[in-house]
């Protein structure tokens, strides 16, 4: 039997309503007890985020997601049920959040050979991420010779980003990366026409050619300075033309897409390199959603969308084990690491407790790598004496397999338990689309609790993003400062903890206490007089600027010894400042600037003065 399908249209726009029906014929009749079987992509179950599914229904034609699947001009009689079913890689370890299979019996009558069986997903509407999926489905357990797509396609232009490196040699050649974007964050199919790119002083750089989505433009900068480029009324990130000056590299290494039980997203790459025009990135799928068909996706994607010198990825997956407690993400230097430690059904967090902290023990920590994220979070309303998924970082004795945290993603921040920050796990996702608010788990469970504790850790942001996209503006990046833009050179970098994050933006940090760069150590003779350094280059007016310092065995918590409000509208600061060495101590630095209602934040990795 050959079976062929199509869904009729095929192509719907962001968030359209729409109703959708895939045409099916087969060469063979269908008599009583054949089954047809359906499954439309992840991104056309969930609602508004990863954290809510629509309910699919088969009894109320009026209602929304109404399933019906018919035979026209035939009388045959489907009985239709809806299951949950993981869709891309089948596994009894998978928890199912969006996977809805449809299941139609064939219990009267029958369908001739050739004829067509309707299958309609009504009162609906088209996903929030643009892309071309597949719709699953089989016949008598026969799929199609080609398999139905759905399209959706972008809407129109809402916001514009310029992109650019932080840091190149003068003569270095580069690009300026140009999006136009929707309100979802997909490229926008608005054409953009007779426009100019610049620089902030009005020196022309380029006339642009008219471009739907987004454009590269090549540039090279002669003379050493820090620039920012503008297009139309957006601006770019400052970029230092300095001789030797390479970095900060920014990505994204927590990534999710379809291949994860609550996410959706098929190309992570392309969007992170294209439209977010990060230098590096990284998925980090839910492992148990995984399996070996979805590790060889992963090699896939990162095996194609590479560009040596320009894009790299580093491999990995989130995996939970109960040992460590709270959520990690563990990430590999190289592909072969990966395939030796790779988790499958049998393995990974379906182990106990005791063998599973054995086997983390064991690896190599030059090779591997665990990061917590979201580190006090409670998903739900928290009362007392819940823990919820907090990371109690001495419950395991690490051999120093995580140097640094993720302390913002789009859940939240994670430097310092505050439910009424403005950026608490309780009201940031309030602004995405999704609407949902976590809570904040008191106790020590935040990176100053950590570093306060004496565990040397340094700071990321990523994103946690759950659509494929990486990058997104306000999802979290981490600033790498790297020898070179290869897999190893970031791997190795964040085990140094020469990073730092911000929520999303390119802000630009120096930072460095008596000439120690972030992340570094050093010893000083106590009566010392410790110069410390800090320049900002922001993407908007700066707000608050501090150096925070920490003093073993004498303070109770973090002091600010620099906090500056920069006037007027400054997006640039520079401070020079001294303080006594008094005994062992840390010093970061934090940056808050506009806007108001969403604040763009930075972080750096600490610096850490001991005695002589």
């Amino acid at each position: 039997m050959r079976v062929t399908a199509e869904v009729k249209g095929g192509c719907f726009t962001v968030r359209q309503p729409c109703d959708v029906e895939v045409i099916v014929q087969a060469t063979e009749a269908l008599s009583p007890g054949d089954v047809i079987e359906v499954q439309f992509p992840h991104t056309w179950g969930l609602v508004t985020g990863p954290s809510y599914t629509r309910e699919l229904q088969t009894t109320d034609p009026a209602a929304a997601h109404y399933i019906c699947v018919e035979a026209p001009g035939t009388s045959a009689r489907y009985c239709v049920e809806i299951r949950r079913r993981q869709l891309n890689f089948p596994s009894p370890a998978a928890t199912v959040r969006h996977g809805r299979q449809i299941v139609a019996t064939l219990t009267e009558g029958t369908v001739p050979a050739g004829a067509t069986v309707r299958v309609l997903y009504a009162n609906t509407f088209a996903p929030y991420v643009a892309e071309t999926e597949q719709v699953w489905l089989r016949v008598r357990g026969v799929a199609p010779e080609v398999a139905p797509q759905l399209t959706v396609t972008p809407g129109p232009a809402e916001s514009m980003r310029v992109l650019a490196p932080s840091g190149v040699e003068p003569g270095q050649r580069f690009d300026v990366l140009l999006v136009s974007l929707d309100r979802f964050e997909n490229r926008s199919c608005t054409r953009c026409e007779n426009q100019t790119l610049t620089t902030t002083d009005g020196t022309v750089i380029a006339f642009l050619p008219g471009f739907v989505g987004s454009l590269r433009v090549p540039v090279t900068l002669e003379r050493p300075g820090t620039y920012r480029f503008r297009w139309g009324k957006v601006v770019s990130n400052a970029v230092r033309v300095e001789r030797g000056r390479r970095g900060p590299y920014w990505g994204d290494i927590h990534i999710h897409t379809k291949l994860s039980h609550d996410g959706q997203g098929t190309d992570p790459y392309i969007y992170a390199r294209d439209v977010s025009g990060l230098d590096f990135a990284g998925t980090a799928d839910h492992w148990e959603s995984l399996g070996e068909e979805g590790y060889r996706q992963e090699l896939e994607w990162r095996q194609r969308d590479s560009i040596p010198g320009r894009f790299v990825t580093i491999p990995g997956d989130e995996r939970n084990p109960p040992a460590l407690t709270g959520h990690h993400n563990i990430y590999f230097r190289d592909e072969q690491t990966l395939r030796e430690q790779m988790a499958l059904p049998g393995m990974g967090s379906k182990a106990d407790d005791e063998t599973e902290a054995r086997a983390l023990a064991a690896l190599d920590p030059t090779r591997v790598m665990l990061i917590p994220h979201h580190t006090g979070i409670h998903f739900s309303g928290f009362r007392e004496g819940q823990r919820g998924v907090a990371v109690d970082w001495d419950a395991w004795a690490d051999p120093g397999l995580r140097p640094v945290i993720e302390i913002y993603s789009h859940h939240g921040q994670s430097e310092v338990y505050d439910p009424q920050h403005i950026l608490s796990y309780e009201f940031n996702r309030m602004r995405n689309p999704e609407r949902r608010a976590n809570s904040s788990i008191p106790g020590a469970h935040y990176a100053q609790d950590y570093w306060m504790a004496g565990h040397r850790l340094g700071v990321i942001g990523s994103s946690d993003e759950h659509s494929g996209q990486g990058g997104r503006r306000h999802g979290g990046l981490a600033a790498v400062w790297a020898e070179e833009l290869t897999r190893e050179g970031i791997f190795d970098a964040l085990r140094q903890r020469h990073c730092y994050a911000t929520t999303g933006e390119r802000i630009l940090m120096d930072f460095a206490v008596d000439g120690i760069g972030m992340g570094d150590a050093a010893r000083r003779a106590i009566g010392s007089r410790l110069t410390i350094r800090l320049r900002v280059w922001g993407t908007d007016a700066l707000l608050r600027v501090e150096v925070l310092r920490y003093r073993f065995g004498q303070d109770s918590g973090f002091v600010p010894i620099l906090a500056e409000a920069p006037r007027p509208e400054a997006w640039d600061a520079e401070y020079e400042l001294e303080d006594t060495f008094t005994g062992d101590c840390m010093y970061y630095a934090r940056v808050v600037q506009e806007p108001l209602q969403w604040p763009a934040m930075a972080w750096t990795s600490p610096v850490w003065v001991d005695s002589m």
